[in-house]
């Protein structure tokens, strides 16, 4: 596995914090029981989470997006056809929810902005230089298209083998290759004249 990119502290751990095994938690869902939701939410919600900032960045509307995510998640768990692939499929509503608010963005060209008109940050740093970091590399990255942003974040931030990224995104392994190197160039670009990138973003730091 490719090493991570970290300017953050993660969000929190993407292992389950629920004993069920994933099989019976289906089977639960699918039964409507109440406590099921709650057993799933304590079990993904950091790993929700945790890929909302990294691909989104910290802003107002992550709660808003994991619930959406969770929304679906429980309405189309009865489409899952093998009960040990529950995360798994949760991942896979997790990038769909993901391109869809990056579609979103783009067409209406919008950040949520706090009353300062400073990004609101639900990331907490003990290094100032990392936060400040974290958000640049989010406005480069949002000027890139859905796919590029995805497979930048799968790989890098992710730690996503190239065959793993391809199979998340649903296209070839040519073509990963192929747009995370355009990708990685831009963004590498950008960041050799940035001083709060430059120091995070070197290449030699994170190629594998």
């Amino acid at each position: 596995m490719v090493p991570k990119l970290r300017l953050l502290p993660a969000v929190g751990e993407a292992t389950p914090t629920s004993d069920t095994p994933d099989a019976e938690l289906y089977h639960r869902l699918v039964r409507g029981e109440p406590r099921a939701a709650v057993l799933a939410w304590r079990a993904y919600s950091l790993m929700v989470r945790g890929l909302v900032v990294r691909a989104l960045g910290p802003n107002a509307d992550v709660e808003d997006r994991v619930q959406d995510v969770f929304a679906v998640f429980f309405r189309k768990i009865g489409a899952l056809k093998d009960p040990t692939a529950l995360r798994s499929f949760l991942f896979g509503i997790t990038l769909r929810e993901i391109s869809t608010e990056l579609r979103r963005r783009r067409v209406r060209k919008w950040m949520q902005l706090s009353n300062t008109g400073e990004p609101v940050d639900t990331v907490t740093s003990d290094d100032e230089n990392a936060r400040h970091a974290f958000e640049r590399l989010h406005k480069v990255l949002g000027s890139l298209d859905t796919r590029g942003h995805l497979a930048f974040v799968l790989r890098h931030f992710e730690g996503y083998e190239l065959v793993e990224v391809a199979e998340a995104l649903s296209c070839s392994l040519a073509t990963v290759k192929r747009v995370l190197s355009a990708v990685e160039t831009r963004v590498w670009s950008l960041a050799a004249q940035d001083p709060y990138l430059a120091p995070y973003l070197e290449p030699k730091a994170i190629e594998g």
